[in-house]
């Protein structure tokens, strides 16, 4: 029993998307699927699922030729998508129970009255067959992330699925999501349901599938077992070219200049006492898991989100950071976590998207654009971050996500920054550009202070100076770049080992074990 692809194809006007992909699932299988953004992936994941009706080759399933061409045709095959975007293929306003058996309530349109005691105590069995605790009257809209992700799922089952794909599904989940969503992919594949896995995680892909697929602009390049997983030989199949190293050399830093200061910083239930200096020529990095505070404490030093008490300083000087007007007046520059709602326009070109922050720059005193000089500046910036193609006129949406991050980080290169906050910068973007986020942190620590938060230890490590570790809004320690260890920071940031150094209670119970096995 299997999901075959055979010869899949699909051209758009002036590019080939995907070209003659062939592979099988196997049922009980779980495959990952790997490439660089623009690889083929998302043309192949919406072919199967029915979301494009025209395309080149055929799709067979359990043996048997599959006529797909709308969504409820995969369905019908029982072929299933888990995506990011969980809120698109759920009703945000009904509840859990509704959205659970939405299709059975459809179908049965005999009925007048709906039995709503007997609904929601189905969707509670079949819940609590899944181990999913998850209340059934509660509504859609009042789920977090993972809960959301748990009842597509969930759906999904219910509807016979045979086949389910996750595309990026852990990118904004915390150690402990992760660890429950892998438990349920174990479940699904004990149950006989082939899974097509895609990951920029690496270390993911090592740990939870058994063959690894790589796609290079829209071709299969190779195919083998997870047991001969090799970083090098993953990169180098998605990329065509050996990565050499993946962090750039770190700048030699001279504490000279201080150009940030936050002295005891709070905010009710989310920040606490937070005090942090950084330098000029300085990557300082902010490590931890999801939720302990990191894009909280970005939000609040940009001016995005209020805070209690708490004094901003810049290069020795008070200043009121009360909202990102005033950041942006004061050279403090904020790369978000949400890059498509929160850092770019994606609606627009990528010249608007440049020219926003600084539109003075490029305005006449009645408030029309000069555009020559708009035009320029883009084009400056298009080439110094390496956007690709450098068309300064393509819209942000049909970019790649790494292009776009680097739009989101190229739009602040139109002033001299003296404190750009990086927070989650390499987000669901492939290898090569990670590379890039980093070699342009680099150049922007020469002139300026950099922060840089994210929840994968080894980047901060490859990239930051020096280390400060949050957990639960509080920064429990600070590591200078010679104490730089993933097990320390892991140790940190899990609790098991206390802000005074000693081990915690909990570590002392898992002796033979490492924080990360204890999580799993």
């Amino acid at each position: 029993m299997a999901l075959r692809a055979i010869g899949l194809g699909k051209r758009f006007p002036g590019v080939v998307a995907l070209n003659d992909m062939s592979m099988d699932v196997q049922s009980g299988q779980v495959m990952a699927l790997v490439g660089a953004n623009g690889a083929g992936k998302s043309t192949l994941i919406k072919i199967l699922t029915g979301y494009y009706n025209h395309y080149e080759g055929q799709i067979e399933v359990d043996g048997t030729l599959a006529s797909i061409h709308t969504p409820k045709d995969a369905t019908r095959y029982g072929i299933q998508a888990v995506y990011q975007e969980v809120d698109t293929v759920l009703v945000p306003s009904l509840t859990v129970a509704e959205n659970l058996l939405m299709n059975e309530m459809v179908q049965d349109r005999s009925r007048v009255l709906m039995n709503w005691g007997a609904i929601n105590k189905r969707a509670r069995t079949f819940l609590d067959d899944m181990n999913l605790k998850i209340d059934p009257k509660r509504r859609a809209e009042e789920l977090v992330l993972h809960e959301k992700q748990m009842l597509v799922i969930a759906r999904a089952v219910h509807q016979d699925v045979r086949y389910m794909i996750f595309d990026e599904p852990t990118t904004s989940l915390s150690l402990n999501e992760v660890d429950k969503l892998f438990s349920i992919i174990r479940q699904l594949k004990e149950q006989g349901i082939g899974i097509i896995y895609i990951s920029h995680r690496l270390a993911e892909v090592q740990e939870i599938t058994d063959d690894i697929t790589i796609l290079r602009n829209g071709e299969k390049v190779e195919e083998f077992p997870v047991s001969e997983f090799d970083v090098g030989r993953i990169s180098e199949g998605m990329l065509g070219t050996p990565v050499t190293e993946m962090y750039p050399p770190k700048q030699d830093q001279a504490q000279e200049r201080i150009m940030l200061e936050v002295r005891g910083l709070n905010r009710k239930k989310v920040l606490h006492d937070i005090h942090l200096k950084v330098w000029q020529g300085e990557i300082l990095g902010i490590a931890g898991l999801v939720g302990a505070g990191k894009t909280e404490l970005m939000r609040a030093i940009f001016g995005a989100d209020p805070v209690d008490s708490g004094n901003i300083l810049i290069e020795d000087r008070p200043h009121k950071i009360n909202s990102p007007n005033a950041a942006v007046d004061a050279g403090i520059f904020l790369v978000p976590e949400e890059r498509r709602s929160q850092g770019v326009l994606v609606e627009d070109p990528i010249h608007r998207n440049i020219s926003l922050p600084f539109l003075q720059q490029f305005s006449w005193a009645t408030g029309l654009m000069r555009r020559a000089r708009e035009l320029m500046n883009a084009n400056r910036i298009v080439n110094d971050v390496g956007v690709n193609p450098p068309n300064i006129n393509q819209y942000v949406k049909n970019l790649s996500g790494g292009n776009q991050q680097k739009v989101a980080i190229g739009k602040w290169f139109g002033k001299q920054a003296r404190v750009m906050l990086f927070d989650e910068a390499t987000q669901g973007i492939d290898v090569r550009a990670k590379r890039d986020v980093y070699e342009l942190a680099q150049k922007l620590c020469e002139t300026s202070a950099v922060i840089y938060a994210s929840s994968d230890i080894d980047e901060v490590i490859g990239v930051a100076n020096r280390i400060l570790v949050m957990r639960d809004g509080r920064i429990v320690a600070e590591l200078s770049e010679d104490q730089m260890d993933r097990q320390l920071i892991l140790e940190y940031a899990t609790g098991t080992r206390s802000a005074d150094g000693s081990h915690s209670e909990a570590m002392q119970d898992h002796t033979d074990e490492t924080p990360l096995e204890a999580l799993h």
